[in-house]
């Protein structure tokens, strides 16, 4: 299991740095299956919002979601370097999302190749 380091200083606006933090992520398997989670919940949410606006029961999905991302990130840029500005853990969330979106993407396309080449008709 991966290790979350502490770190004593960091450049939140280089993206350098981001992608240190998001490798710290995926170094946890339980952290970054949380955060893969909130993209596909993203991810349905966007689907969602397409068809109707609000749930029958009157509130969003992403109101429902525990830890949020935003719970997620600042958990995880505590841990490394302590606090952070609002505006660089609004880019660590989004770098933390498109990371979990490449991975799920990535995911889908070796998913969608392996059952195509399953296929094959023998007759």
């Amino acid at each position: 299991m991966g290790e979350i380091k502490h770190f004593s200083k960091v450049d939140f606006s280089d993206p350098r740095s981001i992608q240190q933090i998001v490798s710290a992520a995926k170094a946890d398997p339980g952290f970054w299956l949380m955060v893969k989670e909130r993209e596909m919940e993203r991810r349905t949410l966007a689907v969602n919002a397409l068809i109707t606006v609000r749930s029958e029961v009157g509130d969003t999905a992403a109101e429902r979601l525990t830890p949020s991302i935003a719970d997620l990130a600042a958990e995880l840029v505590s841990r490394m370097f302590g606090t952070c500005s609002a505006s660089a853990l609004a880019n660590i969330q989004e770098a933390l999302l498109q990371a979990a979106g490449a991975e799920l993407r990535e995911a889908q396309l070796e998913n969608a190749g392996d059952s195509s080449s399953s296929d094959v008709d023998d007759g």
